[in-house]
């Protein structure tokens, strides 16, 4: 999952994004993910660590504290939670709209 995302940014891959981060492909959600993109899309990341803590609270839950270099092999890191969610784990990279009730997983 956290290869996925990274891939998807080194595309610059929107439909990517959407698939790991579960969300619908609707206009807000493509908003969000070109924005992803803007900002961190790209640069030919490369994982050097990526440790997962995963928690359970009602839902499973976690982080990934994701470590990359970028292909001029500066450091890049970033925090990224995790949800599980209708048997699946995706990466939550989305803002969900107020009113929209649907799950976030397909």
């Amino acid at each position: 999952m956290v290869e996925r995302y990274v891939e998807a940014l080194n595309a610059r891959d929107t439909e990517g994004l959407l698939a790991v981060g579960a969300a619908p492909d609707r206009p807000w959600s493509r908003e969000q993910a070109d924005a992803l993109i803007q900002s961190k899309g790209g640069k030919g990341l490369t994982i050097t660590n990526a440790p997962i803590r995963y928690d359970r609270m009602g839902d499973y839950t976690g982080k990934v504290n994701l470590a990359a270099a970028d292909r001029e092999g500066r450091p890049v890191r970033e925090t990224v939670d995790l949800l599980h969610e209708n048997s699946r784990w995706h990466l939550v990279l989305f803002e969900w709209p107020a009113g929209d009730k649907a799950s976030s997983a397909p």
